[in-house]
């Protein structure tokens, strides 16, 4: 029985299995899992229902693979584009195609669903020069201090004593789009608004030998 879902990967090796391997189209779908009449129709040259579908969109597929590139590389540099940002630059390359009519409410969200490697997160916004000094080297060199002050210390001797405070001011933090892994934090290189009033000594790592 054909299933549900299958790739498109799958219906091209379907089609070679009838024309270069010499299988019957019955045997091919059978073998491939997919719908005779799928894979009849592509042998007839039928597009699949992915291109028919395409001239709906207000990008193509290479447009919209760019424009993915463009998210993710805003966000490794520290400027993770907001839902307004990324709806103006589209906004922006419509107008210069000559089309006048603007991006939906709802374009956003298919656009997101339609590549899943990226997705609605939370921008932290960090100072500029925080941003710009956290580099390999400049962490490297700290552990190279640590451990030729203090050698080697376990994890299970390290405790994280924090400070208290009260948070004066608005946080910037805000609603970005980006990676859709959750090992990459989208940080927002700029300025803080915030003023910190710290009611005890300030944070320090403790180690216990």
């Amino acid at each position: 029985m054909p299933r549900v879902s299958y790739t498109e990967d799958e219906v091209a090796e379907a089609m070679l299995d009838v024309t270069d391997n010499g299988l019957s189209q019955n045997k091919s779908a059978q073998k491939r899992e997919i719908p005779r009449s799928t894979l009849g129709d592509r042998l007839r040259g039928l597009p699949s229902r992915s291109e028919v579908t395409q001239p709906a969109q207000l990008l193509s597929k290479p447009e919209e693979s760019r424009l993915v590139a463009w998210i993710l590389r805003q966000e490794a540099l520290g400027y993770a584009p907001s839902h307004s940002q990324v709806r103006a630059t589209v906004n922006a390359l419509l107008r210069q195609q000559g089309r006048e009519k603007p991006v939906g409410v709802h374009w956003l969200a298919r656009f997101m669903k339609r590549h899943p490697s990226i997705k609605t997160k939370i921008g932290r916004r960090q100072e500029a020069s925080r941003f710009n000094c956290f580099t390999p080297t400049a962490v490297n060199w700290y552990f190279d201090i640590r451990e030729r002050e203090y050698g080697w210390i376990k994890p299970e001797n390290t405790v994280n004593v924090d400070e208290g405070g009260i948070m004066a001011g608005f946080g910037l933090d805000s609603l970005v789009v980006g990676s859709s892994d959750p090992r990459k934090k989208a940080f927002l290189k700029g300025s803080q608004s915030r003023t910190g009033l710290a009611l005890s000594r300030p944070s320090r790592q403790l180690a216990v030998f």
